[in-house]
């Protein structure tokens, strides 16, 4: 894990997330800030660990089945949806963290 790919990730999604504050309120408070921060975070987060379920083979057998079903495919043509996706979610999964951190103390300073 590279530490500049994670803070360029972390930078370019802050920056996101203040423009869709000022693009979507016209302004920016930190209700506002602590409102877009957590649906863009909690969207990271939930992305990334899906990617993690599905990367660690829970819904292989169903998508064999699936495949045997619908599909053409015979033997060695078939790959597992595991197999199909071979990215890696830990930077978005982190990024999201760090982001529900960065509201959480937008939402300790407001109260």
């Amino acid at each position: 894990m590279s530490l500049k790919k994670l803070v360029l990730w972390i930078a370019i999604s802050q920056a996101a997330v203040l423009a869709a504050c000022f693009i979507f309120y016209k302004g920016l408070t930190l209700l506002v800030y602590t409102d877009v921060s957590f649906m863009a975070g909690i969207l990271l987060v939930l992305i990334s660990l899906f990617g993690f379920v599905i990367r660690g083979g829970f819904f292989d057998i169903v998508f064999h089945s699936f495949q045997s079903f619908f599909g053409k495919m015979e033997g060695e043509e078939r790959r597992r949806l595991s197999e199909l996706m071979p990215q890696s979610y830990l930077y978005p999964f982190i990024t999201g963290l760090v982001m529900l951190f960065a509201m959480a103390v937008a939402l300790y300073f407001y109260y």
